[in-house]
């Protein structure tokens, strides 16, 4: 199992010019986790990217589920908590990235690890303090 592929793919995604659904972004971060082949999860990608229909979507979407084969249902299910996992740290990664770029703005000095190492209380208390100092 390769959980860097998923960020990888997520990546994919973004270079193509195709509003991919949510039930699509998904398919293709489970694909990548199950198949660790990134090769073929850019067919994968470009594939979805041509499907005009719902069926073509549908015939995509079985094609390349045959390809992972056939686990039993708690791998499965496992599989799918650490994909959702992962996409959780990466969106918390870009959220912390983004908080300490507003905090910076508005003259609060704290960087990306003290606001991983921070409880929320405290990251709360040290806002408002800031906020008092800006007006």
């Amino acid at each position: 199992m390769n959980i860097e592929i998923i960020e990888e793919a997520a990546q994919e995604v973004k270079k193509v010019e195709h509003h991919f659904s949510e039930r699509e972004k998904e398919f293709i971060v489970q694909f990548a986790f199950k198949s660790g082949s990134m090769d073929l999860t850019k067919k994968l990608i470009t594939e979805f990217s041509q499907a005009d229909t719902e069926e073509a979507l549908l015939e995509v979407m079985q094609k390349y589920a045959s390809m992972t084969g056939d686990k039993t249902k708690w791998i499965d299910q496992v599989e799918n908590l650490l994909v959702a996992l992962e996409m959780y740290r990466i969106e918390e990664e870009k959220a912390i990235i983004r908080l300490a770029g507003i905090l910076k703005c508005y003259g609060i000095e704290v960087n990306e690890e003290e606001i991983r190492g921070m409880e929320l209380k405290e990251l709360k208390s040290m806002v408002r303090k800031g906020t008092k100092e800006v007006r």
